[in-house]
């Protein structure tokens, strides 16, 4: 399993931030970061349950029982150092932090506020406040911002910002369920990630050798193999499951004669330390006369974080500009899939635009991002 950054969850109340995280590392949007422990400042908070259903360690460290900040932060101390956290992010926490606490962890703890900082934060500025304030000031946006945390309340670097809509006959409650639902939820686990990439980057060894090798029919049982631990949800709609061997072998054999007889496209394994561990291909947009290509590619998830994907990805990129007759190559990974869309960034694609509810799936429509790199560039 890739290495991923340990994270600690301080939380005071329902947790809706923390589900937000939760599925965010179930959906691949959190791809960096593990939440190891959850903390709670009050006893029962229903965050508590949402992390026991999750299967992570939940645990209380109560403020007003603890009896002095110093107290009540020693024993968060205690349980994070417990854990090894190495991420902290508050997600409804009530509690400002000393500045002993913060520069212990500086650059590590990020926090999700209710507001466009630098308007209406600062002490005293949380839950229902912040919208209250708002509303009194008939402001016509608002929204949530996600920044690291100091010594100055509010004050640390803004890592993301989204901007809501305030809707006429708005109150404190009706705006602060929008802003959760359009900013918070979708914010906090972004910047999360975006924070535990950082820190992975000084922890991550050098990519390994990466190698492209044609599939082969003895190759079968190792593809059955390698599509059936990847997650179904970032799998096409189209595969059978399950994949069996068979399945392995017929597509083998239409990727041979796309690939070989009709030049259309090319399709290979990825190797590392000669062990398969997943499939990229780029195959032309309808037929021979088309001038553009799509790439696909998945990978053994024991194998994410580790820059193996974009190497393959520039690669078969580079055989493909040289084997078939196109000048671009386009790529489009759909909303919750953050990783894949990094690995087309890292591979020098670039965005160039989005659709709106392309792709639908499990109940759900999400966007579909193009990416798209050129001849030479």
């Amino acid at each position: 399993m890739a290495e991923k950054i340990r994270i600690a969850v301080l939380v005071s109340g329902g947790g809706t931030n923390l589900q937000a995280l939760i599925d965010a590392e179930d959906s691949g949007i959190l791809v960096s970061g593990e939440i190891v422990c959850v903390i709670s400042s009050k006893p029962g908070a229903y965050a508590l349950e949402r992390a026991k259903n999750a299967g992570i360690k939940a645990v209380t460290v109560s403020r007003k029982d603890s009896g002095s900040l110093e107290a009540f932060e020693a024993g968060i101390i205690r349980e994070l150092e417990e854990c090894r956290a190495e991420v902290i992010i508050l997600a409804g926490f009530m509690s400002i932090l000393s500045e002993d606490f913060t520069r212990r962890y500086s650059n590590r703890i990020i926090n999700v506020h209710p507001a466009l900082i630098p308007s209406f934060c600062g002490k005293g500025y949380y839950g229902l406040h912040v919208h209250e304030e708002a509303l009194k000031k008939g402001v016509k946006v608002s929204g949530a911002t996600v920044h690291l945390v100091n010594e100055i309340c509010d004050g640390g670097e803004i890592l993301a910002q989204k901007a809501v809509q305030v809707r006429d006959g708005d109150t404190p409650e009706t705006l602060q369920k929008r802003i959760m639902e359009q900013a918070e939820w979708k914010l906090l686990p972004e910047a999360a990630e975006k924070l535990c990439r950082r820190l992975l980057k000084t922890k991550l060894p050098e990519p390994p050798d990466v190698t492209l090798e044609k599939w082969e029919m003895s190759d079968a049982a190792v593809l059955a193999e390698i599509v059936g631990k990847i997650d179904r949800k970032y799998l096409s709609d189209r595969l059978p499951n399950p994949y069996t061997e068979k399945d392995a072998e017929w597509f083998i054999a239409e990727m041979a004669q796309k690939g070989e007889a009709e030049k259309t496209g090319v399709f290979s394994k990825i190797t590392v330390g000669g062990k398969a561990v997943g499939n990229i291909s780029v195959e032309k947009l309808g037929g021979i006369g088309q001038k553009t290509a799509v790439i696909g590619y998945f990978l053994i998830p024991e194998y994410y974080g580790r820059g193996i994907m974009s190497a393959a990805v520039k690669k078969i990129c580079a055989e493909a500009f040289e084997k078939l007759d196109i000048q671009r190559i386009e790529g489009t990974p759909f909303e919750p899939n953050i990783a894949s869309r990094r690995v087309l960034e890292k591979a020098g694609f670039e965005l160039e635009g989005v659709l709106r509810d392309a792709f639908y799936k499990n109940g759900k429509l999400y966007n579909k991002y193009i990416y798209g790199l050129t001849k030479g560039d």
